[in-house]
């Protein structure tokens, strides 16, 4: 006996338990391996190998070995190896009874418990031992001539392409297919693969080098669409050219068509969407040169065309494909082609997505939060911030076309600012020629280009609604100052100044170029937003009454919004927290002479045993300095720093903690009251934690709804909360009947 190859008779007829046990050995050696044999070490003999997976096939297989004891090839040049896989119907008994009729006939019958087709393709390819591999499907049948003629124009550089042929459950053959009109269109012709990547969606009618196969595998993981992956693979392979033989020779596929067929499957989010979105992970993990991704791309965009026209029926279901992309970890979707033509929205961030800038990810949280599908005009930032392509993820869902312009980056040079303004109106009105017009227009600032190109777009088209979002005061910065930044004359400064003539405010005292665009927009725009109460009344407090009463009737107070919950799990944290303690997460900058100073006194005049009941675990950038400051205070073995994370990663991050920790920013000298909600704040509330805020009096942090409020710059209060954190933990974990789930504020 050769590996596990048997007569069918010795086998099935003399039940030899040896073979059995060889064949069972062998397979489990395969299916270990991921059923892949040594192949490459092999010398294949000329001829075919005709693998045929075969799951409760009792009754068709008959008529597809039939098909094949018909061959005008001679029995010595093929084999026929048949894989049963899955409960046995049946099938067996069959193919005992073919090949116990047919003893010169080279048929090879191999059993695997895995009901999956890919698998018993794998276990066929394992087995081969000719030089050529053709597949055919158990309910399919194969022309007299379909070996033969593949054979004789077989070639290692190349796949052979029959014609292919349905037939109805009727009977009728019908030549006049789709797929069989493109394969006559090219008989007796030679392409290159890259050029027909239709060919590559099904596994009929092909005829390929067994060597070219070597390493290669059907995905078992994949539901269905597990064919057009594993011939998408041979996109991978150098100089691989298509023979189409010339037509008329009596060598087609003949391809049965059945009610549960793939073409003729009921509609569902599990096959429309599910399994193709699985395909499409599958197509981008093959690499190809540069000048086969237009075809690999065909044949994501087929899969693609499935999951839009389902959710084109369906849109409520697009939060379903969003958590299933979040679960799979595929965060670089192509939802562009799915939303292509639909934005009837147009939203202005001057910094946006890939680049890592909290700018750029409270815009796509507020894109998220609208729930309307926008186009997106950008600028590169490149020279200014790094890349982190999983942002994206936040708000791809609702993204139809995303315009970078390329201008430099600038956060208050007039200039470039200028240009970016007129480059994103260009585009921006381009956009609107497409689509007919736009009905609403965002926009947000810091970074105030966002606002010069969204004023400069509404002024044109008055009958589109803007809404202008201010994420911090513009003319004042962190401190109180005033922000420092010329502006010259030139057409976009005059364009924005007409608005403030036009509507009777030409007196306003404009010496900034953030002076300008404030109070632009704020007149220009049709909403405008605030993140909190004391930024709205800090801002407007430095304009004239009525200039300020006319901004308040058109104002709302919105805080930054919450990632939708997805995003908490499409980028998986490795950080661990101890099971044993109350482990309190801090994401943000270290101050020491702030908040952290704070919470570290409070650490130390805990008793010993309280501290060995908490664990903080801080992340930021100065981790050096921070674990130094650790180190001198002495705790070590209770603080533990971390290098702050990348976006996505900090979300899933914060899911681990039992308490988040979020500090008021500090206030300068200049500000009678505290402006700022951290926009940390946001985050916090979809990650499932309890909240605890070291806040500034009166600040908005101090009017939000927490589980925790203790005074920045009281340590004693600060301990107070840190016991009441500590006694609330311990009781939660407890069995005892009774305990609140909902802590305790306190506000020392």
């Amino acid at each position: 006996m050769n590996d596990i190859e048997h007569n069918v008779r010795a086998y099935d007829l003399l039940h030899d338990e040896s073979a059995r046990n060889a064949e069972r050995d062998w397979l489990l050696k395969i299916q270990k391996r991921g059923w892949i044999s040594p192949l490459a070490n092999r010398d294949f003999a000329p001829g075919v190998s005709v693998i045929i997976p075969a799951h409760k096939a009792v009754d068709t297989i008959g008529i597809t070995i039939r098909s094949l004891l018909n061959q005008s090839l001679p029995y010595a040049h093929f084999e026929v190896i048949v894989v049963c896989n899955g409960e046995d119907d049946g099938t067996s008994a069959v193919l005992n009874n073919i090949g116990e009729a047919h003893s010169e006939f080279g048929l090879r019958i191999f059993h695997s418990d895995i009901a999956n087709a890919g698998s018993a393709r794998n276990m066929g390819l394992s087995l081969a031992r000719h030089e050529y591999v053709t597949f055919v499907d158990a309910d399919d049948e194969v022309e007299t001539n379909f070996l033969s003629q593949s054979l004789s124009l077989a070639d290692e550089h190349l796949v052979v392409a029959s014609p292919i042929v349905n037939c109805t459950s009727e009977g009728v053959k019908e030549e006049d297919n789709s797929l069989n009109k493109r394969i006559a269109g090219a008989a007796d012709t030679t392409v290159a693969l890259e050029d027909v990547p239709w060919l590559l969606g099904f596994n009929a009618c092909k005829l390929v080098s067994t060597r070219v196969l070597l390493g290669l595998q059907y995905r078992s993981d994949l539901v269905s669409g597990e064919d057009l992956v594993f011939f998408a693979n041979l996109l991978s392979v150098p100089g691989l050219q298509v023979k189409f033989p010339a037509t008329g020779n009596e060598a087609a596929y003949i391809r049965h068509l059945r009610p549960d067929s793939i073409s003729r499957q009921t509609e569902s989010f599990d096959f429309n969407v599910r399994q193709r979105v699985d395909c499409i992970a599958a197509l981008r993990d093959i690499r190809v040169d540069d000048s086969k991704l237009n075809a690999r791309n065909t044949l994501e965009n087929a899969q693609l065309g499935f999951v839009k026209r389902y959710l084109a029926s369906r849109p409520q279901d697009s939060s379903k494909l969003e958590e299933y992309l979040a679960q799979t970890g595929f965060l670089d979707f192509p939802w562009e082609s799915i939303n292509a033509g639909t934005a009837r929205d147009l939203a202005i961030s001057y910094c946006f997505s890939p680049f890592s800038d909290t700018s750029a990810v409270v815009a796509e949280k507020a894109i998220a939060e609208r729930g309307r599908v926008v186009d997106v005009i950008s600028n590169d930032m490149s020279k200014v911030r790094k890349k982190d392509h999983s942002v994206s993820f936040l708000a791809a869902r609702w993204i139809d076309r995303h315009i970078v312009v390329d201008t430099p980056p600038s956060f208050a040079g007039w200039e470039p600012i200028s240009k970016f303004g007129e480059k994103a109106f260009e585009e921006a009105e381009r956009l609107s020629r497409q689509k007919g017009g736009y009905e609403t227009l965002y926009s947000r600032a810091l970074w105030v280009g966002s606002h010069v190109a969204a004023a400069m777009f509404k002024n044109r088209h008055p009958e589109v609604k803007w809404t202008a979002e201010f994420s911090d005061p513009l003319r004042f910065g962190v401190e109180g100052q005033r922000r420092e930044g010329a502006f010259t004359k030139n057409a976009v400064s005059d364009t924005l100044f007409r608005i403030l003539v036009s509507r009777g405010w030409e007196s306003l005292e404009v010496e900034t170029l953030f002076d300008l665009v404030e109070a632009a927009t704020m007149l220009l725009a049709d909403e405008v937003v605030f993140t909190n109460a004391n930024q709205a009344d800090f801002m407007l407090s430095h304009y004239p009454a009525p200039f300020a009463q006319a901004v308040r009737d058109k104002s709302i107070v919105r805080p930054h919004p919450t990632p939708p919950n997805a995003s908490y799990y499409a980028v998986l944290s490795k950080h661990s927290v101890a099971s044993d303690r109350v482990n309190i997460g801090y994401f943000g900058s270290f101050y020491i002479n702030r908040g952290l100073g704070d919470l570290f006194t409070a650490l130390i005049n805990t008793s010993a045993a309280e501290r060995r009941k908490v664990a903080v675990h801080i992340f930021c950038n100065a981790v050096e300095e921070a674990r130094t400051q650790v180190r001198d205070w002495g705790l070590g073995d209770v603080v533990s720093v971390n290098p702050y994370l990348p976006y996505m990663e900090f979300l899933n991050a914060s899911t681990k903690f039992d308490v988040l920790l979020v500090n008021d920013v500090s206030r300068g000298p200049h500000l009678p009251v505290n402006p700022f909600l951290p926009s940390k704040l946001s985050d916090y509330r979809g990650a499932g934690a309890r909240i605890w805020g070291l806040i500034d009096l009166d600040s908005p942090l101090s009017r939000e709804h927490i589980d925790y409020k203790s005074t920045v710059g009281n340590s004693r209060a600060i301990m107070e909360t840190l016991k009441e954190i500590i006694s609330d933990h311990f009781e939660r974990s407890s069995p005892s009947i009774g305990v609140s789930s909902t802590p305790t504020s306190s506000l020392t």
